[in-house]
């Protein structure tokens, strides 16, 4: 195992899969790319445009991506602290969960795929979960769900 592809955006199921990934970097001495997927569905936030006018629209929007941008850089500092010593690399994009997953892992190569359990209880802001049936049948390499 030479390349690792983790998903993950800080939530405590995700952290477990960070847990993982590290272990098996070190254990390999694989190297692991970050992947933080935004969510096409943010979008849908500005959607009561009938109430705004488009220079309202557009500094909501920008706000927003300000905001996700922040969470996202958050993660990514805390996860190069805590993986110090593994070769690292970072990558976010948006899109539709499943393919960006998919898209990601086939781009960089990844021998493996590790992402976080589903949860019972979602972490905060938290909504959109992946459909195995549609990310399963284009997995290009193994998918490992940390428990």
């Amino acid at each position: 195992m030479k390349h690792i592809l983790l998903a993950t955006h800080g939530t405590p199921g995700a952290r477990k899969a960070e847990v993982l990934a590290r272990q098996w970097a070190e254990n390999y001495g694989a190297r692991v790319t970050v992947l933080s997927i935004i969510n096409e569905a943010w979008g849908d936030m500005t959607c009561d445009d009938w109430l705004n006018t488009s220079t309202t629209r557009n500094a909501f929007g920008s706000y927003v991506a300000s905001e996700i941008a922040k969470e996202i850089d958050a993660v990514w500092n805390r996860v190069r602290s805590d993986f110090d010593g593994v070769e690292i690399d970072f990558l976010s994009k948006g899109g539709t969960l499943e393919d960006v997953l998919v898209e990601a892992a086939t781009t960089v190569n990844a021998d493996v795929v590790i992402m976080g359990a589903w949860q019972k209880e979602q972490a905060p802001g938290f909504r959109d979960r992946f459909e195995n049936k549609r990310l399963h049948p284009q997995m290009p390499c193994p998918l490992v769900v940390a428990p």
